[in-house]
Formats: C-alpha cells, sequence, structure tokens
C-alpha cells in the first residue's frame, strides 16, 4: 500500500480564508513514494488528529514566522508576518507525532523552526540583524539553484541520507534555529554557523531542514534521497 502523508496547510486570511499548501511539497512526496494528503488548518484538535491517524507520515511545510510569544520572546523590529492558525496545526501535528516515534516526521523550512519550538528550543528571529557575518541566507536566485553550501554533520541520519560530503542547497528564509530543543541535535550548518539541518536524539526519523529540497529534487539527487527515505519509513507504519 502507498503510504499517506499528511501535508500541513498553511493560512491565508482571517474567519473565511483559505488553506493552501504550494505544490512542489506534495510533488516531492509523490516523487518519493508516497500519497500527500493535505491537512488544513483546523481549529478542533481532535478533527486534526483523526485526520493525522490516517496517515503513516507528517511533512511541516514552510510559510510565515513562528509567533515568538510560542518561545517565551517578544516580537523584534524585523520580525514578519505571523499565523496563529498555523501555529495551532503545527503545535497539535508535532505533538501528535512526537507520542508516535513510529510515525516518520520532516520538517522543511518553517518546518524545522516549528519542529523546534513545539519541542522545546528557540528562534533566531532575523538573521541579517543577529547572526554576526551572516551569509545571505534569501536566495534572489531560481528556487531550484543552490547558493551557498552546508557541512553535514558525520554519523548522523541526515548523513545516513544525503551522504557526508558538503552539500549546496537553496535558501529562502530569514529565521532559523536557536537554542536547540531538549532530546534534538544539529546535523549540518551553513559556514556562518546556522542550523540547516536537525534531528531526534532518539535515532527515530524525525528530521528538520532548514533549505527546500521540495524544489531540488529533479537537480540534486542527494535531496531526492530525503524524500525516498521518508516516504520508505513510513511504509513500516501499519495503514
Amino acid at each position: 500500500m502507498v503510504p499517506r502523508i499528511a501535508v500541513l496547510c498553511g493560512f491565508e486570511g482571517d474567519d473565511g480564508g483559505r488553506d493552501y499548501a504550494p505544490h512542489a511539497y506534495c510533488e516531492a512526496v509523490a516523487a518519493g513514494g508516497g500519497a500527500p494528503l493535505l491537512v488544513p488548518c483546523l481549529d478542533d484538535k481532535d478533527q486534526v488528529e483523526r485526520i493525522l491517524s490516517a496517515c503513516q507520515g507528517i511533512l511541516v511545510t514552510g510559510g510565515p514566522d513562528v509567533d515568538p510569544a510560542r518561545y517565551g520572546m517578544t516580537p523584534r523590529p524585523r520580525l514578519g508576518q505571523v499565523s496563529p492558525q498555523r501555529d495551532r496545526l503545527d503545535e497539535v501535528a508535532i505533538a501528535w507525532a512526537m507520542e508516535r516515534p513510529q510515525i516518520p516526521l520532516l520538517g522543511i523550512c518553517r518546518g524545522i523552526q516549528a519542529l523546534n519550538v513545539f519541542c522545546g528550543g528557540t528562534l533566531i528571529q532575523d538573521i541579517p540583524s543577529e547572526v554576526s557575518g551572516a551569509l545571505k541566507h534569501s536566495q534572489q536566485a531560481p528556487r531550484w539553484y543552490g547558493t551557498h553550501t552546508i557541512a553535514v554533520e558525520p554519523g548522523s541520519l541526515w548523513a545516513e541520507v544525503v551522504g557526508e560530503d558538503p552539500l549546496c542547497v537553496n535558501s529562502f528564509h530569514h529565521q532559523a534555529v536557536g537554542d536547540v530543543a531538549p532530546g534534538w541535535v544539529v546535523s549540518a550548518r551553513s559556514a556562518d554557523g546556522v542550523v540547516e539541518a536537525m534531528e531526534d536524539r532518539s535515532g527515530a526519523f524525525r528530521v528538520g531542514v532548514q533549505c527546500h529540497p521540495e524544489h531540488m529534487i529533479h537537480r540534486e539527487p542527494r535531496l531526492l534521497r530525503l524524500f525516498q527515505r521518508f516516504v520508505a519509513e513510513a511504509t513500516r507504519v501499519p495503514a
């Protein structure tokens, strides 16, 4: 059976707005062998969990900034747009998955930040103004094009999936992981020290990446392997 992968939606507008998920996430899940299932930003926790229970893996997608109140900070001047609806969905989905170590969990861009926050970590609210000697992490180039390299931690799950050689990635973010959540470890960084990948210390397939691998799968086989491994882990979960 093809495993169903929950793809968490973003939300635009106030009441009566719209749920959405960029097509590239669904395409990458399908390329990895899975069946994407979009999860809307419902207010009812039980309804969200019923949808998740029909899936064998969870993809936490990109989106706006996480509300700094969620990690005990106040907004700094360069904080971007926040979405209470999206914060709530991510919080519920991540908590649900963390109670079920057999469920593979992959966070991309905002997704790695949400994993860190809702597991007890903090964020850098704005890289250019808070990181000394920061690289340009918001590229002006095609989305499939890598603009800076990341160093992969030898022996990590991330290295097992993509290899230990440095990897050139795309970059579309101004926030990043700050204090790493308890139980998680950094598995890749860029040259300026920004966290580019993290994973659950337990060895369960819970991985966060700061780049957007879904846009690079047709040009970088190492990143396609990420989705293939993610879906392969999901095939082990009973339907």
